[in-house]
């Protein structure tokens, strides 16, 4: 993003957003929030739960957590095709799910983190990031060609 003359990050734009948000937020408003990996940070996902915030990102290779428990799910609703796992992690104390899902057409193997509570479908919450994943490559892919005008 920028203002014209200088440009910001995304993730501190985005950040002081949802604390702005914080201050006069409708509790029973929920949001939630689909972004990139390079933004992770357990700590202060796990204190925008308190003010409804839900976040959902891609696991970084490098991530050190710790398996805590399998979450149950009905791997033949057709909405879960390709989720391979969903599970309870630790990171410092904080306790996040992380769903392993194997795309059918390419075989890649995704691992998805969400703060989302446990009863959401696992197959839902990689369809969401999905869907963020093809519209920032639509907004990218049209961004490029309007520059080369």
């Amino acid at each position: 993003m920028t203002n014209g003359t200088q440009r910001h990050q995304e993730i501190p734009v985005l950040r002081d957003h949802i604390e702005k948000q914080n201050k006069g937020n409708n509790s029973s408003q929920k949001h939630l929030y689909v972004y990139d990996k390079a933004v992770t940070d357990f700590v202060w996902w796990d204190r925008q739960k308190r003010h409804a915030n839900y976040m959902i990102s891609m696991l970084k290779e490098n991530s050190i957590a710790t398996l805590v428990q399998s979450i149950p799910f009905d791997s033949r609703h057709e909405t879960n095709t390709g989720v391979e796992a969903y599970s309870v992690y630790e990171n410092k104390g904080i306790k996040f799910n992380v769903v392993d899902y194997r795309d059918p057409e390419t075989g890649k193997l995704h691992r998805f983190v969400t703060t989302l509570p446990m009863t959401i479908n696992p197959g839902t919450i990689a369809m969401l990031y999905f869907k963020r994943w093809t519209i920032e490559k639509t907004f990218n892919n049209t961004k490029t060609r309007c520059s080369s005008f």
